[in-house]
């Protein structure tokens, strides 16, 4: 620890909206260094900061400058690599240094020990649980909700849990203890880590040719310490993970360290075992299973040195490493490495922001590069490292286009199209004891209630969109706001007595499968089956177990997994995000396809494919069922560059959301008028954003498209601080390359 003069000084970012720092006095025996936590005074409160300056003078008025009040945990010290990333997060993501700074210190790693944290617990026996939700749900619907959530979690929750899964503040919890249908109760935090499957994933496989040439690639630039991010593009089951497992071994044997960052949706017990299985006793894992105290032991065994590699989901990307060697990142084409809020910078940019100040390598992996990725390793920013090939001899899989344009009237079943094709399919693998894949990347039962005799539509009062029906919990759930109600019996512009239910979700069409192999276990992963705790990892043992004939889900099943029994996979709507108002929705169609594609035959037994589609001849499904990369991105990019969109250009979202709709459009013509007359920008709206009101806030927003890096850099420095036109009636929101525009 850095010994400070008496009388010294210290700058302490706060975690506030600011764009600056703040000096206050140490105290004698108080001892600080840039990366230490305090505690301090600012404007009648008492926040904690963390120091990035030390001085032994100042030019300020010695009255004015106040005294820290304490020095928080001595041991814990942000590394200074982190502290100069976290500056340029700011610079690049529009954020406060503060801010940036807060992300890299989760509140887990401010704990140290066991805390004892509220928790909701029924007051009454579960089978009573659905008539009083019932009985709330008209008047009280957010009581219904949270009383709901708690008994479908089957244990205590943790209040901040049940608050974030049902969109709620902390009064309608209270109401229920009150009203004695909840008890709070406070319970040490429980041990719910991630538990390796390691029994199948020890054994160290030889590297192919195709492998072996990338990881010689990569080892030249570990071995002469240079910093170079590789793109390594290789086809479903092509090995990538063996390619990351061989290199990660190089680097250990260097004694440096690791960052392995994959997708929270496939951060799996099989994803993890792999690593853990590797290198015994040195792989920490975070992720957002973890308590709160979980996730702060991790972060100081790591700080420690006492573990050298890391795996977890986005955040992991911070994790405070020595001598770092190698990040990794799985899947870099996910839409989950975003960060949707303060600050919102994206894994992959940060990860190569990082390897550029600590001289480590980057590997981001993929089957579907993004267009971003892709593009810079064919300038040679990155260098392309290509599987052609499927590993372990296993083929890829055959992929077949049935067209729905000509379905027969019997292929629909229980409102669910099953062409005779994909049942006839299915019955054979289920009678050859094989396993099936059905993916639909929409969950509940009906997307829409539309009454057949007027039209009128059930929507969502407070975000002005159709509301899904969920069949098991019989109730319509708004799945932008969390809000739901029970079916309504009439329409209330007709009074007609009867739905209709169109569309389709992973509900429906686990009970049209039902109806058609009565014989067949057949089970569901979505959001909803898996919400109770451990359940994902229950439901995944099973398939793999082959405790399951038929696996009905969402994008869940595409990531991942690895099932040797699974040899037919129907996509049941392959165009069900194609046509989104987005212009990523040709992309993230293709690279879902491809992806859900890859988990038929991935062991010895051949593999098909089935997509069941409107749209047969958009080059997107084109490309995905011939598993042709090459192809899509050629004509996406055409689309791109004709449009202006990246990775021809870098976006700027400003998005306003206020109940005062005029308010919002006179703030977002000013913030238009910021960039007015800039070269090599282009200024998009004020205009309604796609999804344009959420929870009764209308949403607008101004989109900017930077044509060069000056055009970028010249437009942030004149938006940088417009988050700070946020009142209690506007929130403003500053999005750098965002993830949507909806």
């Amino acid at each position: 620890m850095m010994r400070t003069p008496p009388m010294a000084f210290v700058d302490v970012a706060l975690n506030l909206p600011i764009r600056r720092e703040f000096t206050y006095r140490l105290l004698p025996g108080q001892q600080a260094a840039p990366g230490s936590r305090v505690l301090v005074p600012f404007r009648g409160r008492r926040l904690s900061g963390i120091v990035v300056a030390t001085s032994d003078a100042n030019d300020l008025p010695q009255d004015k400058v106040k005294d820290v009040d304490r020095v928080l945990d001595p041991t814990l010290q942000i590394p200074p690599a982190l502290l100069v990333l976290a500056r340029k997060i700011a610079a690049d993501f529009g954020c406060a240094y503060g801010e940036a700074l807060d992300a890299m210190l989760p509140a887990a790693a401010k704990v140290r020990g066991v805390r004892r944290l509220p928790h909701l617990a029924l007051a009454v026996p579960p089978e009573d649980v659905a008539r009083h939700c019932a009985e709330l749900e008209d008047r009280h619907p957010e009581q219904a909700r949270v009383l709901h959530a708690v008994l479908e979690y089957g244990a205590p929750m943790p209040v901040l849990l049940a608050m974030r899964k049902t969109d709620t503040s902390d009064s309608p919890h209270k109401t229920l203890c009150r009203h004695g249908l909840l008890r709070r109760v406070l319970l040490a935090e429980e041990s719910l880590a991630l538990i390796p499957e390691t029994g199948e994933t020890t054994s160290r496989h030889d590297l192919n040719e195709e492998q072996a040439r990338a990881v010689a690639q990569v080892l030249a630039a570990v071995d002469a310490g240079r910093q170079r991010t590789f793109l390594l593009h290789g086809v479903t089951g092509s090995g990538k993970t063996e390619v990351y497992l061989h290199v990660l071994e190089r680097v250990r044997a260097l004694g440096k360290s690791a960052i392995v960052l994959v997708p929270e949706i496939a951060l799996t017990p099989q994803t993890v075992g792999r690593f853990a299985a590797r290198f015994p006793n040195d792989v920490a894992v975070l992720h957002s299973g973890l308590t709160e105290a979980q996730r702060g032991r991790q972060w100081h065994d790591l700080l420690a040195g006492r573990m050298k590699i890391v795996v977890g989901a986005r955040s992991a990307l911070f994790a405070p490493v020595r001598d770092l060697g190698l990040i990794v990142i799985d899947e870099e084409h996910e839409g989950t490495f975003k960060q949707e809020s303060t600050p919102r910078y994206h894994a992959r940019e940060v990860a190569v922001l990082r390897a550029e100040i600590e001289g480590a390598c980057v590997v981001l992996g993929s089957a579907t590069p993004s267009l971003e990725s892709y593009g810079r390793a064919r300038r040679g920013v990155y260098e392309l490292l290509k599987l052609e090939k499927r590993a372990g001899g296993s083929r890829l899989p055959r992929i077949v286009v049935e067209d729905l344009r000509n379905a027969e009237r019997g292929d629909r079943s229980e409102g669910v199209v099953l062409t005779r094709m994909l049942r006839n399919l299915v019955s054979e693998r289920l009678a050859a004891k094989e396993q099936v894949i059905l993916f639909l990347n929409r969950r509940g039962y009906a997307p829409v209630l539309i009454c057949p005799r007027c039209g009128e539509v059930c929507k969502c009062e407070h975000c002005e969109v159709s509301m899904t029906w969920h069949q098991r919990r019989a109730r319509i759930v708004c799945h932008w706001c969390s809000s739901e109600k029970r079916r309504p019996e009439v329409c209330a512009k007709c009074k007609n007595g009867a739905f209709h239910e169109l569309g389709m979700g992973t509900e429906r069409v686990v009970a049209s499968v039902q109806k058609a192999f009565p014989e067949a276990v057949v089970a569901r992963m979505d959001a909803d089956s898996t919400s109770k705790r451990g359940s994902l990892e229950t439901l995944l043992h099973a398939f793999r177990k082959r405790q399951i004939d038929v696996l009905v889900g969402t994008q869940m099943l595409a990531k991942g997994h690895d099932f040797p029994n699974v040899t037919l996979v129907g996509v049941v709507s392959a165009d069900s995000g194609l046509f989104l108002p987005d212009y990523r929705a040709a992309e993230r169609t293709f690279q879902l396809l491809s992806q859900v594609a890859g988990r038929a035959g991935r062991a010895e037994k051949e593999g098909l494919v089935v997509f069941q589609t409107l749209s047969p001849t958009n080059y997107a499904i084109e490309a995905a069922s011939k598993l042709d990369y090459e192809s899509f991105v050629r004509q996406e990019l055409a689309f791109r560059k004709e449009t202006g969109y990246p990775p021809f250009s870098r976006l700027i979202r400003v998005l306003f959301e206020g109940k005062d709709l005029p308010e919002c459009a006179r703030e977002a013509a000013q913030a238009r008028q910021l960039v007015a007359g800039l070269p090599s920008v282009e200024a998009l709206g004020p205009a309604p954003a796609i999804q344009a009101k959420i929870k009764d806030r209308h949403r607008l927003h101004v989109v900017l498209k930077c044509f060069t890096p000056a055009a970028f850099t010249a437009a942030m420095e004149r938006v940088a601080t417009v988050e700070d036109l946020t009142t209690h009636r506007l929130r403003v929101t500053l999005d750098v390359d965002p993830g949507s525009l909806i």
